[in-house]
């Protein structure tokens, strides 16, 4: 199996014909038919189901299907990377951030690359954890932040810091006037939070042995979060990034939870094993320069980590 038969097979599941196929890659439709059966008989499967109407990946060609994709995308980048190492960093770089580290973290970090890595094009995903350590897996992402990962897991990390959580709630509430509430104290008060698939509630729910958590609603929106907290329907507990800004606006009041702390870890991951280009390598050292000043300026809080301490 070669990088030319694989793009020959790609250009075909994708075109569900051979003769389209054929005409896209400027081949003839014999030589092309050769190519796919050399592969099939190579792995020993049927990659394509064939009819007068065209041809249908089979099972074992869809999965062929991923896994070339992602391989010829990382054939491109490293002839891409191999062009520009002398130059000045260029490229493009995808990085997936969970909404409630997006909200801090997307203006600042855009900002720092343009001003000082205009070649440089920053692409910026918003999603669950969940579905961003899939993406970093499949290839689709460069990389990610993830939280609370198993060092042991298919990723290469880089622990970037411990976060704190905090309890918030509507000016006027019962803790008006604290800097801080137990952990005990939240039993029983209603609780607006994210879902289950959710990185936060994961965080949350490592504390809930002994803790009965009243979970009034969960939605998978910080902002509805937020706007509800702010009207009196409920509290919630956020990582001080994601509401500082309305904190500092009087709309929500937010106090450290003590005895004990809510934290999770954040981390910087990657596919392990897969090379990054230089402009990734440019934007992870980039990333946590902005995070520490982020925490510099109380506009994130948690204690930064070094990479010994996973």
């Amino acid at each position: 199996m070669d990088v030319r038969q694989l793009r020959y097979f790609l250009s075909v599941a994708k075109c569900r014909s051979f003769s389209r196929a054929g005409v896209e890659l400027n081949i003839a439709q014999p030589a092309l038919s050769h190519h796919v059966a050399n592969l099939e008989a190579e792995l020993g499967v049927k990659l394509f189901e064939r009819s007068t109407k065209g041809v249908t990946p089979t099972e074992c060609g869809e999965t062929l299907m991923r896994h070339a994709e992602t391989i010829l995308r990382q054939v491109t980048k490293a002839a891409i990377d191999v062009k520009i190492t002398s130059a000045q960093p260029s490229g493009t770089v995808s990085i997936g951030l969970p909404t409630s580290i997006s909200i801090g973290l997307t203006v600042p970090l855009l900002h720092a690359v343009e001003a000082r890595y205009p070649a440089i094009t920053l692409k910026i995903i918003e999603n669950h954890s969940g579905f961003l350590s899939e993406w970093i897996l499949a290839g689709r992402l460069d990389m990610g932040v993830l939280f609370d990962i198993d060092p042991a897991s298919p990723f290469d990390l880089k622990p970037l810091m411990e976060e704190h959580l905090y309890f918030v709630a509507a000016p006027g509430s019962f803790i008006d006037g604290r800097e801080s509430i137990e952990l005990n104290e939240i039993s029983g008060t209603p609780l607006i939070l994210t879902g289950a698939s959710h990185g936060l509630r994961h965080a949350i729910d490592r504390h809930e042995n002994g803790i009965a958590f009243d979970v009034k609603t969960e939605i998978d929106s910080l902002v509805a979060i937020k706007q509800l907290v702010a009207s009196g329907y409920g509290h919630s507990i956020l990582p001080w990034g994601a509401i500082q800004g309305e904190c500092a606006a009087g709309v929500l009041h937010a106090v450290r939870i003590e005895k004990p702390k809510i934290k999770r870890k954040v981390y910087l991951a990657s596919a392990r094993g897969w090379p990054r280009s230089r402009a990734a390598e440019i934007i992870s050292g980039l990333l946590f320069e902005v995070a520490g000043g982020l925490v510099a300026d109380d506009r994130w809080r948690g204690e930064l980590l070094k990479e010994s301490g996973i």
